[in-house]
């Protein structure tokens, strides 16, 4: 088997997560209940509801996602944060403690 090389192109892990946007035409019909006077102001404002929907159930599938990943991942994560505290980190180690601090932050 060759190296892979820089100028190789990139490929996907297998594990990888489908990306995060569907592509046009892949859509379904749905129906939903939404409060009369609501509906109607948005539709007196031209929103597009299919729009709207959309974007806010990308939304909070992402956090919720996240939230998950998070929850799934929080003994290693704590583990890792525990180690940087008491050990510190490799550019540390060479450059000294306080070489990456920004201030501004």
């Amino acid at each position: 088997m060759a190296k892979k090389r820089l100028e190789d192109p990139a490929r996907r892990f297998r594990d990888a997560e489908p990306p995060k946007t569907v592509k046009p035409g892949l859509k379904r019909a749905v129906n939903v209940s939404v409060d009369a006077g609501i509906l109607d102001m948005a539709k007196g404002m031209n929103i597009n509801l299919s729009r709207v929907l959309e974007q806010a159930l990308s939304d909070l599938t992402a956090e919720e996602r996240a939230r998950r990943f998070y929850e799934e991942n929080k003994a290693s994560i704590d583990a890792y944060n525990a180690f940087i505290e008491k050990h510190g980190t490799l550019a540390e180690a060479y450059y000294g403690k306080g070489a990456f601090d920004d201030p501004s932050v």
